[in-house]
């Protein structure tokens, strides 16, 4: 079980990716369920995609 909370990880993950398919399976790898479920908003995807490496 994670301590860390899945959107925040996101978020960290967001910061040295390149697409949300590289953050979920990051955070699958990490042993975070449900991902799709939690990645899959128009909204938290606008927000990612905003940090990702340039």
């Amino acid at each position: 079980m994670q301590t860390q909370n899945i959107i925040e990880r996101a978020f960290q993950l967001a910061q040295s990716s390149t697409s949300i398919d590289e953050i979920r399976k990051a955070l699958r790898q990490e042993g975070y369920s449900n991902v799709d479920a939690h990645l899959g908003g128009a909204s938290i995807k606008a927000d990612l995609k905003k940090r990702f490496v340039r």
